[in-house]
């Protein structure tokens, strides 16, 4: 059983959206944080990345950060760029680009639920990230981002959506990176309630970071005795589409240092794995199409790798625990990807930045993958087994700053002068 909550978000006035909503904050670096925000005062940027409103160096303190985030997003109330709805409801979130449309249930869901695994998660959660996340649910009273959760063979939601979406929507924009994003008012909860209640499980399709440091935020604001709200800290704000709908693009692998190995010596290595090589032909596409098969840009070039057969668990079968088996951990010594140093991810970009990655001398090596199926990391949730980091990058993002559930302002007992009205 899952439990849907509807909630009163607080979210931006219809004319404000394109304005305050931004990128997630986990998909940008500072640079791309300050570009988003350049200009927008009012950018959610602001209030999910606090850094950038101080200098590079010195780095501010966890304190400073925490402090600027709530004081942002207070700055953000005041003027009027984020009204809380006045009453308790659902959502329907839509985004659209190049014809293409998928939607989601915009609502709250337990903590309770995430404990018990019927939110089911498929990743470690680095202490770091969520030790910061943490910081800023206590620090702002909100969660501020939703997490995208994978809903499989829910018949009647899509249906139910549609319905939904007849009447004008609350907020429609289009942002720069050309997603159009629409937001409805759902008239009334009980359907999806029903419905979500005869669900056994749901998945975490993006979102691991902030699902773990509700739950954290949640036992340490109870811990404390502090008040809130509405649905308090027990609940936070997810977005669940159908399973079914969702497009997963590959998350592609750097090495930054190969540690002296040359091209012709490093392909010698994963051969002795089981590794076969081949030249790609000009104008080939890097992407591999086929699973156990990888596209390797290397100093002298493209080259199309095909990794030793797998019989394993869904697990072992990835194309991302092969790559790692056959190739990073015997050929290169890279043997954690969470924490060695020598190794990043590009997700969601074609060959052509893979290439720059490697011709600009920011890499010694690219590692072009095949997307990840959603049937795979259901199956791997469901074995209570954990994918290599940065194996799913699902497209396109949910906007931030369009919704946020707020259980508490600071002093947690002040009015807001900009209520909506019925």
């Amino acid at each position: 059983m899952i439990h849907v909550r509807p909630f009163a978000a607080l979210r931006p006035p219809a004319h404000r959206a394109s304005e305050v909503s931004c990128p997630p904050y986990d998909v940008v670096d500072r640079s791309e944080a300050l570009a988003a925000a350049n200009g927008r005062e009012c950018s959610f940027m602001r209030v999910v990345r606090p850094d950038i409103d101080f200098p590079e160096t010195p780095h501010p303190s966890e304190a400073q950060l925490a402090s600027r985030a709530q004081a942002n997003l207070d700055a953000l109330v005041s003027a009027g760029a984020l009204i809380p709805d006045r009453t308790a409801q659902l959502y329907v979130y839509r985004m659209a680009r190049a014809g293409r449309r998928v939607a989601g249930l915009v609502c709250c869901v337990d903590v309770a639920d995430y404990r018990s695994g019927a939110i089911r998660r498929h990743e470690h959660t680095r202490p770091d990230k969520e030790a910061d996340r943490v910081r800023h649910i206590m620090a702002t009273g909100a969660h501020a981002e939703p997490v995208l959760l994978a809903a499989p063979q829910v018949e009647d939601l899509p249906r139910q959506l549609l319905r939904d979406m007849n009447d004008r929507p609350l907020v429609h924009f289009a942002a720069r990176d050309g997603v159009t994003h629409s937001l409805w008012a759902v008239h009334d909860p009980d359907p999806y309630i029903a419905m979500f209640a005869a669900v056994e499980r749901v998945y975490i399709a993006d979102g691991h970071h902030r699902s773990a440091a509700a739950d954290r935020a949640e036992q340490e604001w109870r811990a404390r005795g502090l008040p809130s709200g509405g649905l308090g800290p027990r609940a936070f704000p997810a977005v669940i589409f159908p399973a079914e709908e969702l497009v997963i693009l590959p998350y592609h692998r750097l090495v930054r240092d190969m540690r002296g190995l040359g091209p012709a010596e490093f392909r010698d290595l994963c051969a002795q794995q089981g590794v076969t090589w081949r030249r790609l032909a000009d104008g080939e596409n890097a992407l591999p199409d086929l699973r156990g098969e990888l596209g390797v840009r290397l100093r002298d070039g493209w080259w199309r790798a095909a990794l030793p057969p797998c019989e394993g668990s869904p697990l072992e079968r990835l194309d991302v625990s092969r790559l790692s088996a056959a190739i990073l951990s015997p050929a290169l010594s890279i043997r954690d990807e969470r924490t060695d140093p020598r190794i990043a991810f590009l997700g969601g970009v074609g060959g052509e930045r893979l290439d720059a990655e490697v011709e600009s001398g920011r890499a010694d090596a690219a590692f072009a993958m095949r997307a990840t199926d959603i049937a795979d990391l259901m199956a791997i949730a469901d074995r209570n087994e954990v994918m290599p980091p940065k194996s799913t990058w699902f497209d396109p993002k949910i906007r931030s700053g369009l919704f946020l559930h707020r259980f508490a302002t600071a002093g947690h007992a002040r009015a807001n002068p900009h209520e909506r009205s019925p």
